[in-house]
């Protein structure tokens, strides 16, 4: 019985090698596949059969089958013969033996099978698809060749039913947006990306629904340079607020603009007492409030212009955006623990947040880790300051507060009527009332 079950074994290895090779291809990422078949035969044959999976699953498939056909043909003839003479010689009636060991060669060959032929192999493919793959590769496209006519009968077979129901190749679904923020979050799981790669990744991708009012400088922080006005007036601006370029409009009318200033076309006329700050200006790109962000890169980088100006429906400037302020998006808000006039958001050493009101809601959103702002489902706004005015329904005072959830949002600067600085803060258990 020691030949008999030595080949029953090898019919079950040889079963577990086709789940393996099922597992292993299928599972196998295409892109790590091409990549090593750059400098490897066996990922090259890997790959052919991951791009040919109809074949491929026909090959497979031709050969469980016709395991499955010999191990329970030959063992339950064999090993259940030889385990019903041993029961026979023990006095049992020949028929009943015979029985019993049929019953027990299939029960002990169908455990077997399923452990050794199928669980152990699957699960080893799903460990490293893309090695196994590679070592299987060969051997199955040898395979595949001498059993190409039962594969071709086999693959026209499927693609007719295929066809028949309106599932063809064509009809394969696209990858979506959240299928890739899945595949990242995973990958960030398990250390294949770094934390800062993932939530880069994750802004790209949030980029595409952002609308450009959530970048911008909104229109009261626009440093603006006056054609009309003294030199010492436009020098003194500069001074004050030192950028690298400025629009620029005439006799303090921002219907009027007349260009974009670049700070490197004046330095020839460094240290001229007659210096015109206005000799060269570029042409003004206007944008409107209601385009997404992705949609302004494109116009900026079409109009080779670094920066635009934002108008809403009735062509009023709302404010201004850079190429600086989509690259922040996608980079992250600038966050420093430094208390600065200019730093948008700055960390203090107990955890809580000194913001600027004009702060973005989608990046408000994304340093305090939610999905939904107080108040955003009954009310449009798109600064921090905005959240605070639907909160209040007015505008308050420097020192009041509200809670919502686990956060505390404290009003600690105004600008007039504008909201300048925020203090938001965790409530831990000790301070909840």
């Amino acid at each position: 019985m020691l030949t008999e079950t030595l080949v029953v074994l090898l019919l079950i290895l040889l079963n577990g090698f086709f789940a393996m090779s099922e597992m292993s291809v299928v599972t196998a990422r295409k892109s790590r596949l091409k990549q090593m078949a750059e400098t490897s035969t066996r990922a090259q044959n890997a790959l052919r059969l991951a791009e040919s999976p109809e074949r491929f699953l026909s090959t497979v498939q031709v050969g469980i089958t016709l395991i499955g056909v010999l191990t329970g043909t030959y063992g339950g003839a064999t090993i259940g013969a030889r385990i019903g003479l041993l029961l026979q010689g023990h006095g049992i009636e020949p028929d009943l033996a015979n029985a019993i060991g049929v019953a027990a060669s299939v029960g002990a060959i169908t455990y077997v099978s399923i452990i050794v032929g199928e669980l152990l192999p699957k699960r080893l493919a799903l460990v490293a698809p893309e090695r196994f793959a590679v070592w299987i590769a060969y051997p199955m496209r040898l395979f595949a060749t001498l059993v190409t006519p039962f594969v071709w009968l086999l693959s026209l077979s499927t693609r007719v039913l295929l066809r028949a129901l309106g599932l063809d190749k064509g009809s394969r679904d696209p990858v979506t947006e959240e299928e890739i923020r899945l595949l990242v979050a995973e990958s960030a799981e398990q250390g294949v990306i770094d934390s800062d790669e993932h939530n880069m990744v994750n802004r790209v991708l949030r980029l595409g629904d952002r609308q450009v009012t959530s970048l911008m400088t909104p229109r009261t922080r626009i440093a603006w340079l006056d054609v009309a006005a003294p030199l010492t007036e436009n020098l003194a601006v500069m001074h004050s607020t030192p950028y690298s370029r400025y629009p620029v409009y005439r006799g303090g009318n921002e219907q009027d603009v007349v260009g974009i200033l670049e700070i490197k076309s004046l330095l020839d006329t460094l240290g001229s007492p007659n210096i015109d700050l206005f000799r060269t200006l570029n042409k003004v790109l206007f944008v409107t409030s209601a385009a997404r962000a992705l949609d302004v890169l494109e116009e900026l980088r079409e109009a080779e212009a670094t920066m635009a100006l934002v108008v809403d429906e009735y062509g009023e400037i709302e404010g201004l955006v850079s190429i600086n302020d989509v690259l922040g998006a996608v980079l992250g808000t600038a966050s420093t623990n430094v208390e600065t006039a200019d730093a948008p958001i700055v960390r203090r050493e107990d955890g809580s947040y000194l913001i600027d009101g004009a702060l973005g809601t989608d990046d408000l959103r994304e340093l305090l880790g939610l999905s939904q702002l107080p108040n955003e489902e009954d009310h449009d706004f798109r600064t921090a300051a905005g959240m605070v005015m639907a909160q209040f329904g007015r505008i308050p005072q420097v020192g009041e507060s509200f809670r919502w959830r686990d956060l505390r949002f404290e009003v600690v600067d105004l600008d007039g009527p504008r909201i300048d600085k925020l203090l938001i803060a965790r409530i831990t258990p000790e301070a909840a009332p």
